[in-house]
């Protein structure tokens, strides 16, 4: 699963902090694992990388915590099957 987002360098530290609640997640419901991050140097595209064998499963566990960063208002979620994909945005959680 890829998670493509904007973002700027003042982010990486929430950013930082994002990954890490994620791998922890990830590790405890054991649906895979949290790749390395790639951010690109001019602070514009950033791709969270997620491995596991079952997408939905995957999504499932790590959506929550997705929506609940402002960092991925308008974030692009592409869940791999195979050799089939599946893409969408990802529709943030406003805080109340």
């Amino acid at each position: 699963m890829m998670v493509h987002f904007d973002y700027y360098p003042k982010d990486r530290p929430d950013i930082t902090a994002l990954e890490h609640r994620l791998q922890n997640a990830i590790q405890r419901a054991g649906v895979g694992a949290l790749g390395e991050s790639e951010l690109h140097i001019d602070g514009n595209d950033g791709y969270l990388y997620m491995y596991g064998p079952d997408a939905d499963r995957l999504y499932a566990v790590t959506k929550p915590l997705l929506q609940s960063s402002r960092l991925m208002s308008d974030a692009e979620v592409t869940k791999h099957y195979g050799s089939r994909t599946e893409t969408f945005a990802l529709h943030r959680r406003h805080a109340q």
